[in-house]
Order: C-alpha cells, then sequence, then structure tokens
C-alpha cells in the first residue's frame, strides 16, 4: 500500500513538472512592459502629475503586451500607454521607448527629448551608449538593462540609487563600468 501511494505521489509530482514545462513562459516584450511599469517605481518626474504616459515611438514591437500596463498604478501615477509617430508628440510622454526602427532618426529624438524631463527607453545594441537612458539587453536567456548615467543626469529626473545597483552602468563615451 505505502509503495502504490509513493508511486502515485511521484506520477503527479512528474505530470505536474512536465505540464508547468509545457506552459510557456512571459515573453520577451512581455518582460520589458512590465520593466516599464516597474522603473516608474524608481523615478521622480518633477510636475508630472497623476498620468504617467509611456509613449512607443514608430513601429511598436509590444503588440498588446503594453495593454497589461494601461490604467495600472505605480508609485501614485496611473500609466498611460500611447503610440506615437513623430517626435513633435514627445513632449506629451514621460516616458519613450523607442525600438531599433528608430534607429537612423535616434539622434534627432533625443536632441528633440532635451529639456522634457522624459526617461528613453530602448533595446538596440549601442542605444545607451549614444544616449539612451535606459537600454535592455539579454545575457544568458534573460532581460536585463543598462543606464547610461551622463544621460540620466541630463534629463532631470530623480533615478533611485535602488534602480542602478541592478543595473550596469554605462556613460556616452561608451566606457562600461559595472
Amino acid at each position: 500500500m505505502t509503495r502504490l501511494l509513493i508511486g502515485l505521489l511521484c506520477g503527479l509530482l512528474l505530470s505536474a513538472s512536465i505540464a508547468g514545462a509545457e506552459e510557456a513562459g512571459p515573453t520577451e516584450y512581455q518582460v520589458k512592459a512590465a520593466f516599464l511599469y516597474h522603473f516608474v517605481k524608481f523615478i521622480d518626474w518633477p510636475d508630472s502629475g497623476s498620468i504617467l504616459k509611456v509613449c512607443v515611438l514608430g513601429e511598436d514591437p509590444f503588440g498588446k503586451d503594453t495593454d497589461a500596463i494601461e490604467g495600472k498604478t505605480a508609485a501614485g501615477k496611473v500609466l498611460s500607454v500611447a503610440r506615437i509617430r513623430s517626435v513633435h508628440e514627445l513632449k506629451k510622454c514621460q516616458m519613450v521607448f523607442i525600438p531599433s526602427s528608430e534607429n537612423d532618426r535616434l539622434e534627432s529624438i533625443l536632441t528633440a527629448a532635451q529639456g522634457l524631463n522624459l526617461l528613453t527607453v530602448g533595446d538596440t545594441a549601442g542605444y545607451a551608449w549614444r544616449g539612451v537612458i535606459i537600454n535592455f539587453y539579454k545575457e544568458q536567456g534573460k532581460v536585463r538593462f543598462e543606464i547610461n548615467r551622463d544621460a540620466a543626469g541630463r534629463s532631470g529626473l530623480k533615478i533611485s540609487a535602488k534602480l542602478f545597483s541592478i543595473s550596469r552602468i554605462v556613460h556616452d563615451a561608451g566606457k562600461r563600468s559595472d
């Protein structure tokens, strides 16, 4: 009887672990959308009000993944997601995600963002070194992020030391300091 119970228990545990392995984890862009939400908790925007507009500029790699953060509250701010096409629309955003589709016009985007207290976020190699404040990268299959300390200093935003402590730090010149 004891062997039968142990066998049944092992069978249940094995089937549960196989079923769990078959369930897909979150996609890369679901993880990145969650990061966008959590960044709000570690950054202070001057005079931003109670609504924080998260914009995606150009081609939207998130699809519906940013819908999960629409209307959520973080640090007392309600997140609102917008898709924009023009740099002239940046002034209505507090955070902007700049996808790789905007690589050719990154410098003009960053110039337009100056003085707007705007958190710039990307996921393209080299973006942080070029002046984007936070840039996602993948390491050992996991989504990580780096922060350009120089760009953060110019932004007018107050970024928590906690956020810096869990990121890879880069500078404008491309010099990495972990």
